[in-house]
């Protein structure tokens, strides 16, 4: 008898156990619980003004290096890790570079020498990335050198052969690279009275 009763009770609970769970897997069915999720920070590089560097590098077309090279270091105290913007400067300075090596194979030292002097009084500020330059500051002091020893002697060249005007001109390119240099300033004003009593 008691066998009876258990069997009896034991069949609607096994049915109930069955049924319950299918009950839940239909109520999430019919009400998906939202997922929750925890939001990301979002950290973003900022990213330089394409405007400025679009200057910029209209700077470096139109020659004007000083200019370019001042908006760079502008852009670049903003946003130091900004690794394209990092790679547009780079690419500039090397340009900025080759043009002063192309003026110097075709012996124009007043220009090759004047854009040199600009990299190496700039190139403190190239420290953080100097190592993906072609180019080091004792590169660019020694071209600067070669331009100035070939303007001065030049320089030279024309005055013992009289043409003063082109002597005057080279020394007043060597002056605008190395404006302290006396000698060059004492040659240059011995020319002009000598150009003045004429």
């Amino acid at each position: 008898m008691v066998d009876f009763c258990n069997t009896k009770w034991l069949s609607p609970v096994f049915i109930l156990l069955l049924i319950f769970p299918s009950c839940a897997q239909m109520k999430s069915g019919l009400s998906p619980q939202p997922s929750v999720q925890t939001p990301q920070p979002s950290v973003q590089t900022p990213q330089a003004s394409s405007q400025t560097r679009g200057q910029a590098q209209r700077y470096v077309s139109a020659g004007e290096y000083q200019k370019a090279i001042d908006l760079y270091k502008t852009e670049y105290k903003k946003n130091p890790k900004d690794s394209v913007f990092v790679k547009e400067y780079v690419k500039s300075l090397e340009e900025i570079k080759a043009s002063a090596d192309g003026a110097s194979e075709k012996k124009d030292f007043a220009p090759a020498g004047k854009t040199y002097n600009i990299l190496l009084k700039n190139y403190p500020d190239f420290k953080r990335f100097a190592g993906t330059l072609s180019f080091d500051s004792a590169i660019l002091n020694s071209k600067l050198t070669n331009c100035k020893t070939a303007l001065s002697k030049k320089g030279f060249q024309a005055y013992r052969e009289g043409k003063l005007s082109e002597a005057i001109s080279l020394w007043q390119d060597y002056l605008e690279i190395d404006p302290n240099n006396t000698d060059i300033k004492k040659a240059l004003n011995t020319a002009r009275m000598q150009q003045k009593n004429l």
